[in-house]
């Protein structure tokens, strides 16, 4: 830590005396003596454990404290300590100082750089998130040096876990090139320059947006999941006015088997889509498979409605398994919402002729959802919270169990003449 500068070390202030409150000093380099090292183990473990404390209570100044302490664990003899002091020693450290109130944008720089040559195994991950860090602050020059570092940065033979952050590094070099482009056009289109200034920024921007969009390439080919670049990239094509190449792009980020099932895949395809006013056919297709992978997804919402006034019988059905779907789910359980539009979907489907789609729906639930939506106790905390909540879900109750169930004949009860005419109806369209 003597590395630090000035202000660094202000934040990660002298090591505290043994007698503190909130200090605790480790043992010095272990002897030989056999009982040592197992003291300085169970030591370390004790400091861990008290800046872990620290850092749930927000002990900032008592985390640095304890951390300066910490660090000598890599004095240890043990093979097992040693390999992970590194990486704990980092992250402990970037947790004190992102929040520590002395801490300066300088402070996590310096720190990062004096870590990550510690260790050779954490060199690159410490790297990309020094990167990402100077990113956030705005340090874009910065954050190419450092990247441009790490890039030329090996050791040893490569290996899998290497190569997939040597990935990381060009997918972040490639977020950098597109973040210069930006600049350029913005300095292009908000600036009044002579034409020989104009020309240069263009040209600048024509190199920028070329070494982005190679790198996102080559980040495709990757099996993985890549979110935040491809919208980049996507963000990329758009500003450009390349649609059919973004279209592209994000279809073969979402159908490539080789690739892990990503759910954002197809929401980015989807809002890709809607952006630029496609059918509801074309985006009914690709909320379909987002269906079968997350049912319980916002996004259902929006594909029940799209099914609905689509017109066509298969369809509406299968509005219908998204809703009883999504209300699967706890999360969807007081959604006025998704109840509303079940209840609708359900009188429609009765006075449409088709109670066997109900039914279909219903079989695989009748021995569950009753006690799951349509408790007594359910009814009475429904309506404490939402009254409309509790008439439409009695609605549901009656068309799926009949008028009486308790929750229906519960709430009718209690409702007042506009709410039991609304309740009333439903029992009409069941007698039909």
């Amino acid at each position: 830590m003597e590395n630090y500068s000035d202000h660094s070390d202000e934040v990660m202030e002298e090591e505290p005396e043994q007698n503190e409150d909130y200090g605790i000093c480790l043992p010095r380099r272990p002897t030989r003596d056999k009982d040592t090292p197992t003291t300085f183990n169970k030591t370390s473990n004790a400091c861990f454990n008290l800046i872990h404390e620290a850092l749930y209570k927000n002990e900032w100044q008592r985390a640095t404290s304890l951390f300066i302490s910490y660090v000598h664990i890599l004095e240890s003899q043990s093979s097992g300590l040693i390999m992970n002091a590194p990486e704990i020693i980092w992250r402990l450290g970037n947790e004190i100082l992102l929040n520590h109130p002395k801490t300066m944008p300088e402070d996590l720089n310096v720190f990062n750089e004096t870590i990550k040559n510690i260790g050779v195994n954490s060199y690159l991950p410490i790297s990309l998130e020094q990167v990402y860090s100077l990113l956030c602050n705005g340090q874009t020059e910065e954050a190419y040096r450092t990247l441009a570092a790490t890039e030329s940065w090996r050791f040893g033979k490569t290996s899998i876990s290497q190569n997939e952050l040597l990935k990381l590094v060009q997918a972040y070099r490639a977020v950098l090139d597109y973040y210069s482009w930006l600049d350029k056009r913005a300095a292009v289109t908000q600036s009044e320059m002579d034409l020989n200034s104009q020309a240069s920024a263009t040209k600048d921007m024509s190199g920028f947006f070329r070494q982005a969009s190679i790198t996102f390439q080559e980040i495709l080919h990757f099996p993985g999941v890549w979110d935040p670049f491809i919208l980049n990239f996507v963000n990329l094509l758009e500003s450009s006015g390349n649609e059919e190449e973004a279209e592209q792009v994000l279809i073969e980020y979402a159908y490539n088997n080789k690739n892990p099932a990503n759910p954002n895949a197809h929401v980015y395809l989807y809002e890709f889509k809607k952006r630029r006013g496609d059918s509801d056919e074309a985006l009914i297709k690709v909320l379909k498979i987002l269906h079968a992978l997350v049912p319980s997804h916002k996004l259902m919402l929006e594909f029940s409605r799209l099914l609905r006034n689509s017109g066509s019988d298969e369809h509406h059905q299968l509005a219908l398994q998204v809703l009883f779907d999504l209300l699967d789910h706890s999360g969807w359980k007081d959604s006025m919402v998704a109840w509303r539009r079940l209840a609708k979907l359900l009188k429609k489907t009765l006075k449409c002729g088709q109670p066997s789609w109900i039914s279909e729906m219903w079989n695989s639930r009748s021995d569950w959802w009753p006690s799951y939506h349509f408790t007594k106790f359910q009814m009475k905390k429904d309506w404490e919270n939402c009254v409309e909540l509790a008439v439409k879900k009695a609605s549901v109750a009656a068309m799926l169990q009949g008028q009486d169930c308790s929750y229906f004949s519960s709430v009718y009860q209690m409702g007042d003449d506009n709410q039991r005419k609304a309740l009333d109806r439903v029992m009409k369209v069941l007698k039909t």
